[in-house]
């Protein structure tokens, strides 16, 4: 009797020609994290810290001169870095700590805008003009508040209570609203900011003292997404306004 040939198993079979085909796994190659860019400016503690250490350096009395003078360069430019890291901490500290409050007096004020203008053209109202011109400057009193200034409402919480009918006088308030309408004046903030409203409610970049400014990505303030309760004080007068122009 000859010799029987057994078929091996097709898994067999299967598993060698792909172990032969594939090979020994290689390591995945790790790319490297870009490195941060040189011109970003490091936060507040390591600029005191390498502050600290350049004043050291410039203590000793056995430097060279060609150090000292690169030191002494140094030391400036960690000096103006540090006011400038220290600025925008405050800035975003502000912005966060008011951008509530400035959210819905924006939507308040925009409001009043928007049912004076109505009035307006139905009625050709001359009178509503400085009523207009007042809210126009009340907007980008909110929009171009200076960003390291404690913000002073424009409505106060005794006001919208109804506590009091009149806006009380306050020197920091009327010190912005006069630089708003010279700015105005001037074409620096426009006459008719709630026409340039983004979808943020921002109205452009003028920084306080008139310097113009590009908004840069990430900049210091906070994109918040804000609900908006019809019930809340800020808008209650404005709902009656509306329902009596209806009538």
């Amino acid at each position: 009797m000859g010799p029987v040939r057994t078929k091996k198993p097709r898994g067999d079979a299967n598993e060698a020609s792909t172990s032969a085909v594939a090979g020994p796994s290689k390591p995945k190659a790790r790319h490297p994290k870009p490195a941060q860019e040189s011109s970003a400016i490091p936060g507040v503690q390591k600029l005191k810290s390498s502050l600290r250490q350049t004043r050291r350096l410039l203590a000793k009395d056995n430097l060279a001169a060609d150090v000292r003078v690169e030191t002494e360069r140094r030391l400036k430019a960690l000096e103006a870095d540090l006011e400038a890291a220290e600025l925008g901490k405050k800035e975003r500290t502000l912005a966060v700590r008011y951008h509530k409050v400035k959210f819905f007096e924006r939507q308040k004020v925009v409001r009043k805008l928007n049912q004076t203008k109505k009035k307006i053209a139905a009625a050709d109202a001359a009178a509503l003009q400085a009523t207009l011109l007042e809210l126009r400057v009340d907007l980008n009193y909110i929009l171009h508040y200076p960003k390291t200034k404690k913000y002073v409402s424009l409505f106060p919480p005794e006001l919208r209570k109804g506590e009091t009918q009149e806006l009380a006088s306050d020197a920091g308030r009327e010190e912005v609203r006069a630089w708003v309408r010279a700015q105005m004046a001037s074409g620096e903030l426009s006459a008719e900011p709630e026409l340039h409203l983004d979808a943020r409610g921002g109205g452009g970049a003028v920084d306080w003292g008139g310097e113009n400014k590009k908004k840069k990505k990430g900049g210091t303030e906070p994109e918040m997404e804000m609900e908006v309760d019809a019930e809340d004080a800020f808008f209650g007068d404005d709902d009656e306004d509306e329902g009596s122009d209806d009538s």
